[in-house]
């Protein structure tokens, strides 16, 4: 259990950063602020009733909240994680760290956790007062439904927590984890646009093909997967993905009954293409780490 107390002590240095602080009252701001707007604007009759009242609420959180997602998230995972085992290289107390009886895959384990547990306390601050103000406007509490989407969020953050610690362990200095932290987050915006440029002009893919390679973009995992578990609940909701549809499968799921698609375009499927967000930057990065010469 040596990465459990790796993972320990990364937490209990990471709580203290002013910075995770801050992130987390521009989170609590956002999605809190987000979520006043929402039940400002959104009278209680609108809903309907009973479950499909839960369902809309749910989903419409979601909407209105998806841009605190769909931008803090992916920050506050890379700011925990980047630095993460770079800057203890940088400082030389990686060497002192490892004197201990911990391997470099425990160390490695222990950051993942850590820092993990780092963002879930960031997004738990920002959800539950939200949840809290959405019980007191409606009495159709969707409870099971803002439990989906905090815990989903929770995954889709680690994603960004395991690239971060993947890119760190694969340089030397700060700096350069800091360079790299930069290029990722803005290539997670832009390498649709690039692909989808490049893809046009040389025809390389087209139909599942192409959409297979779309079905890796964090965004559309997440709702995926707000669908699939969603799914389980509400028996209306197709298996199908949100890639090349958006959100009408959530708005308009009726049209989309019915509809044949191959496996790995259902809805499920975007858990393990999130398991390969986790294990792969994670596996480069300890290949490279176990290398270096430190």
């Amino acid at each position: 259990m040596s990465y459990a107390a790796v993972a320990r002590k990364d937490f209990s240095d990471g709580i203290r950063s002013r910075m995770l602080w801050g992130l987390m009252a521009l989170f609590l701001l956002a999605v809190g602020g987000i979520t006043y707007l929402f039940v400002d604007s959104a009278g209680a009759a609108e809903f309907g009733t009973g479950v499909e009242r839960k369902l809309a609420v749910g989903l419409l959180f979601v909407i209105s909240a998806m841009p605190a997602i769909a931008f803090l998230v992916p920050l506050t995972g890379l700011v925990v994680s980047i630095k993460s085992i770079s800057r203890e290289r940088d400082l030389g107390s990686i060497k002192i760290l490892l004197s201990l009886p911990h391997s470099r895959l425990e160390v490695l384990v222990g950051k993942l956790i850590g820092r993990s547990g780092l963002l879930t306390i960031a997004i738990l601050a920002s959800f539950v007062p939200s949840a809290i103000l959405l019980m007191v406007q409606f009495d159709a509490f969707p409870l099971f439904e803002l439990s989906v989407v905090t815990g989903l969020t929770i995954l889709f953050g680690i994603a960004f927590v395991a690239v971060g610690i993947g890119a760190s362990a694969l340089v030397s200095t700060e700096s350069r984890a800091t360079l790299v932290g930069i290029t990722i987050f803005i290539l997670f915006y832009a390498w649709q646009a690039i692909f989808s440029y490049v893809n046009s002009r040389l025809e390389l893919l087209s139909g599942d093909a192409a959409a297979f390679v779309y079905r890796f973009d964090l965004f559309n995992v997440f709702m995926d997967m707000l669908l699939a578990v969603f799914s389980l609940r509400y028996e209306e909701l197709p298996n199908t993905s949100v890639v090349g549809e958006g959100q009408n499968v959530l708005s308009n799921p009726d049209q989309y009954q019915g509809l044949e698609q191959p496996f790995f375009l259902q809805h499920w499927f975007a858990f393990v293409i999130l398991a390969l967000w986790v294990a792969v930057p994670v596996a480069i990065g300890y290949w490279r780490f176990q290398r270096a010469d430190l």
